[in-house]
């Protein structure tokens, strides 16, 4: 289904439910508020949550229930998204992604996506997918993106909202199939990196805090079994970016 183009919710699932008030403590203690949170500690927060025990196994536990196999499967750290209400003087949101495929960078069209939120959403502060583009080609500039470019930037200082995190499109996307999608915490939306998505800008009084990570299941790759390629031309397939579940050894190409 998920390499169909289709998108899963999993509604209430009680290890994102025990997870929340972890969470929540966590963002109180280092935000504050999140709307008006600065960006140093938005980067703090990021890392203690990327690197909280108790949040992983949790995360990995509700992964679990909605029926990962933790034995065959490889993920990436968890990344906490806090985009707050916009700015208008702000040349980017903070946070904030635009329109693009994960599958542009990571090449790798096995990716799953999973996406929760830690507070309630509205349609001004979420997910927006672009299912017309499920098999439609866009322009984009994938062939030119370089991770160990971001990387070296980052190392020398430069922030996330900075960088082209993500390859982007460079022809005019054609918004008029746009689905928002509002879940609420506790829920799992599920959905594959090919599909086209992004941010939706913040118009709204509340911060948007969320959370993300991307699986690859080892039968998926070894079969040939995931999304359709049809505008990716990402130089490198970055399986390291994935480490096992199980023992952290990072996926290559003698596992496929």
């Amino acid at each position: 289904m998920i390499f169909g183009g289709d998108l899963l919710v999993f509604k209430a699932v009680p290890p994102l439910l025990e997870a929340a008030p972890v969470a929540e403590g966590l963002i109180s203690e280092v935000l504050g508020e999140p709307e008006r949170a600065d960006l140093d500690a938005i980067d703090e927060l990021r890392n203690r949550f990327r690197r909280d025990p108790e949040l992983t196994r949790l995360f990995r536990a509700a992964l679990e229930q909605v029926g990962v196999d933790a034995a065959r499967s490889y993920w990436d750290s968890l990344y906490l998204r806090v985009v707050p209400p916009i700015d208008a003087g702000a040349e980017r949101q903070v946070g904030r992604i635009g329109f693009h495929r994960d599958t542009w960078s990571s090449n790798v069209p096995q990716q799953t996506n999973w996406w929760t939120t830690i507070y309630p959403l509205a349609p001004e502060r979420t997910l927006a997918f672009y299912p017309q583009y499920w098999s439609r080609a866009i322009a984009n500039t994938s062939s030119k993106w370089d991770l160990d470019e971001i990387r070296a930037r980052r190392r020398s200082g430069e922030r996330d909202e900075d960088l082209e995190i993500v390859p982007e499109p460079s022809e005019p996307v054609d918004t008029s199939s746009e689905l928002r999608i509002v879940i609420e915490p506790g829920d799992l939306l599920c959905f594959s990196g090919a599909h086209l998505h992004a941010s939706v800008p913040n118009v709204s009084e509340q911060a948007r805090v969320s959370v993300e990570l991307r699986t690859v299941n080892l039968d998926d790759l070894t079969r040939g079994r995931g999304a359709p390629e049809i505008d990716g031309k990402a130089p490198h397939i970055p399986l390291e970016w994935f480490r096992s579940m199980e023992d952290g050894s990072p996926l290559n190409r003698d596992d496929a």
